[in-house]
């Protein structure tokens, strides 16, 4: 066996036909990151010619002229295959040292086991155990600590039809987006570049109010100007059309308004006056809501990724006065469509905490049904003494 540096083109091939193929070990990322410090390499080993083991790794420099290496959901390797886990983790391990790096931090794309809707394990099902092992005799160590994405995701196979994967939704998932189909005032579109920055604010607003991270403008900028030209990324905005929303409220008032003056039993009257008390609060309530100057509202943003057989669902953001229209929820089942259409395998909503009913993101993309996948986490590869100094130093500062 032999390792090598390889060219841009031969990686994105490996990467393309692997089966823990993700957008995050694209060269596109790779350029993303480079934006954000990142010096970027690609290496892999070679046996009989057959390129077997590769990954996507960037450099940033860390302390005392040393360099922390990442490979953002690498390594691209079979973990059951010790000859060649232990090969290539050798060869990382000189290739970091001679490159005056410390260590070298993956968070693989290889589930622990498999896991239903609810996050517990499947009886029978995937189980990676072994490779987990190898992983640690080779000299990797787990970390306790999550470094820059999910340990837990959840995602929803796309291998039934459309109408079948729709049937299986919660009831109240259902009821949202059918109140948000037959909302007409409601459209659910793609953002143009210009308006990269509105699916950003709704993005940071929604982290500030749930306390979760989110990025500077510059770094949706990156991500749409390096997969966009490959047709790999998606920016979703939700929005209504305030003068047609008005108009329906309008007809509706005046329908009840009609209705109301038909109607001898009071039971049945009193519940028509109670739905055009709502419809006037709504009517009220609209007058107050901004828009611009197109006269539209915007209520929901999202960025989905387009990679292969899997559209990711990456950032998401709503503006929470409005959530009751149910802009999300069609979001969400427009682009489960369009995935289905064209041919994806798989939608991964991406990132939750933790599968439990008091996590409000975990319940949203339940609703949709579909599985708990939870990653192996954290590894690391020391390769500088300094690795274990600064391990010291951080249990020290606790």
């Amino acid at each position: 066996m032999k390792f090598e540096i390889l060219k841009e083109e031969e990686f994105r091939n490996f990467l393309n036909h692997h089966s823990l193929k993700t957008f995050l070990q694209t060269p596109e990322m790779a350029k993303v990151r480079e934006k954000m410090g990142y010096e970027t390499y690609y290496v892999g080993v070679r046996d009989n010619k057959k390129l077997v083991a590769a990954t996507m790794m960037g450099r940033r420099k860390a302390h005392f002229g040393l360099y922390e290496f990442y490979a953002p959901r690498g390594l691209l390797v079979d973990y059951e295959d010790l000859k060649i886990l232990s090969f290539f983790t050798k060869a990382l391990r000189k290739f970091i040292k001679k490159n005056k790096g410390y260590f070298l931090r993956i968070d693989p794309y290889y589930i622990t086991k498999e896991k239903d809707l609810n996050g517990c394990d499947v009886v029978n099902g995937i189980n990676h155990q072994v490779g987990i092992q190898n992983l640690k005799m080779v000299g990797f160590h787990h970390s306790k600590e999550t470094y820059q994405q999910f340990t837990l995701m959840f995602a929803l196979d796309l291998n039934q039809k459309k109408e079948a994967i729709y049937n299986h939704f919660h009831t109240l998932t259902k009821r949202m987006i059918k109140k948000a189909q037959e909302n007409e005032a409601i459209v659910i579109r793609e953002a143009k570049e210009e308006e990269i920055l509105e699916v950003q604010q709704l993005i940071e607003e929604t982290g500030k109010r749930k306390s979760f991270s989110y990025r500077k403008k510059e770094y949706y900028q990156d991500l749409y100007h390096a997969f966009y030209p490959r047709g790999e990324i998606k920016f979703m905005l939700g929005e209504l059309d305030l003068a047609k929303y008005q108009k329906q409220k309008r007809e509706a008032i005046k329908k009840l308004e009609e209705e109301i003056k038909q109607i001898k039993k009071e039971d049945k009257r009193k519940a028509c006056f109670d739905k055009l008390e709502k419809e006037k609060q709504l009517l009220e309530r609209s007058k107050e809501m901004p828009c611009n100057q197109d006269g539209k509202v915007l209520l929901s943003g999202g960025v989905f990724i387009l990679y292969q057989q899997e559209l990711t669902y990456l950032f998401g953001g709503n503006v929470k006065d409005y959530m009751y229209l149910g802009a999300s929820y069609l979001m969400q089942w427009t682009m489960i469509q369009y995935a289905i259409e064209h041919n994806f395998e798989k939608y991964n909503f991406y990132g939750i905490s933790k599968p439990a009913k008091e996590d409000g993101v975990y319940n949203f993309k339940r609703g949709f049904t579909g599985y708990v996948e939870e990653l192996i986490g954290d590894y690391e590869l020391p390769v500088h003494p300094y690795y274990y100094l600064e391990k010291l130093i951080h249990i020290l500062k606790k």
